[in-house]
């Protein structure tokens, strides 16, 4: 037979105290005495309880609980920055639900609506609509409601037009900047753009910064072949195909990176002798291709950490930035040399 669960009788009974005083102990009162604090604690300890969280959070009226909605998982850049934020909340007492919406707006509205009846304090909202430049009106109104509901930070992305605590991205269009201040350093005039994808924010902030220090570019030197490693070989196959050849390749993501350089291998080109590869993310991936990748990081770190305390910020009633920028860095390895030829 299961063992009847310890009560707060039990524990009054064994510390030879009030069912108030252990009661003001289990909810972090700090009227106290120390010493029947320490009484109520061993008892506890000595009894095995664990408080009833859910009891306790329709006392405080909070759940300590996050909603994260993202689009794929899978993809090492959400899994590194969920890892982060997961981290972070964790260190601020909170525990982080994951809603995976495999990139299926019915699925992210389904996530959005369970978390709302969960009860979670506070949402954090990766990709999807935050990432797209003209979401349908219906998502929006959605979005609209939702945020006067619960406070939410958008994380390398915006909401623009709807009352969301804050956007914290980092600075994907600095990051560019880098890349491009890197080549050129390096001898790099002649470079092209692979990858991505026309409804992505991201994509368009990139190319923006690309067409401005590019205006001249063949147009076949932008390949939007989307943002897998499937579309960074097929990327490669349309500049190759093209007139003209870039002496280096800027990839959107590294996943397009790694497609660029197995579609360069096969074909019988080296990587940085015939041309340079340079990716964005700084995924784990770039430390086992082959040449290690040269990519830039979002700062995931600080990112997420800049991402929870705004959010924690909001929950407890306050009102942050609205708009916060994490510098990104570059890291440098071995897929980028001088021009050859």
């Amino acid at each position: 037979m299961r063992k009847r669960a310890t009560t707060i009788y039990d524990i009054a009974q064994r510390a030879k105290v009030s069912v108030s005083t252990v009661s003001r102990v289990m909810n972090g009162h700090d009227r106290v005495h120390p010493e029947l604090r320490a009484r109520v604690q061993q008892a506890m300890d000595e009894l095995r309880f664990r408080p009833n969280r859910v009891a306790q959070s329709l006392y405080h009226r909070r759940s300590n609980t996050i909603g994260c909605v993202l689009p794929d998982i899978t993809n090492p850049y959400f899994a590194q920055l969920f890892l982060q934020l997961e981290v972070g909340a964790s260190e601020l007492g909170y525990t982080v639900i994951l809603g995976n919406t495999t990139s299926n707006p019915d699925l992210e509205e389904t996530y959005l609506r369970n978390f709302v009846e969960r009860q979670v304090d506070g949402l954090l909202l990766l990709g999807g609509a935050t990432n797209h430049p003209h979401p349908p009106e219906a998502q929006r109104q959605s979005l609209r409601e939702l945020a006067e509901q619960l406070p939410i930070v958008a994380v390398n992305g915006d909401l623009p037009g709807i009352d969301i605590l804050s956007s914290v991205s980092s600075d994907e269009a600095g990051g560019m900047g880098l890349v491009l201040d890197h080549l050129e350093a390096r001898g790099h005039r002649q470079v092209a753009l692979l990858g991505g994808h026309p409804e992505v924010t991201s994509s368009l902030e990139k190319l923006a910064v690309y067409r401005e220090r590019h205006p001249d570019a063949p147009a076949e030197w932008v390949q939007f072949s989307g943002l897998t490693i499937d579309a960074g070989g097929a990327a490669l196959q349309r500049l190759l195909d093209a007139p003209g050849r870039p002496t280096a390749l800027v990839c959107i993501n590294d996943l397009v990176a790694a497609g660029v350089l197995n579609a360069a291998q096969s074909r019988g080109f080296r990587v940085p002798q015939d041309f340079s590869v340079v990716g964005f993310d700084d995924v784990f991936l770039t430390q086992v291709t082959s040449p290690p990748l040269t990519s830039v990081n979002h700062n995931y770190r600080e990112l997420a950490r800049q991402a929870m305390t705004v959010l924690t910020l909001g929950m407890e009633g306050g009102q942050p930035e609205r708009v916060i920028q994490v510098p990104t860095f570059l890291a440098e390895r071995q897929s980028v040399s001088e021009p050859q030829r």
